[in-house]
């Protein structure tokens, strides 16, 4: 992947900001991590595929929200490092 400049740097901090501070993008995630927990505990005892899919599916929402925060950090850091 090419070196990001400072520019796309602080405009996908931006845009990642705006989705974390999202109020409806808030509620699809907290709404896909609800059902996530739903289904973590109607699990069969024993059903190691169901299971892997439910922890796949919390790896995702994780990877999601842990993405949009390092890009927001990432131009805190452009920020910083521009002054």
């Amino acid at each position: 992947m090419a070196k990001k400049t400072k520019e796309e740097i602080l405009r996908h901090a931006r845009e990642a900001r705006r989705l974390l501070d999202d109020e409806g993008f808030g509620i699809v995630l907290d709404q896909i991590q609800q059902e996530i927990f739903d289904d973590f505990r109607t699990v069969e005892l024993g059903d190691v595929d169901e299971l892997l899919g439910v922890q796949a599916r919390q790896v995702g929402v994780d990877a999601v929200r842990r993405r949009l925060r390092i890009l927001v950090e990432s131009g805190v850091v452009a920020e910083k490092a521009a002054k």
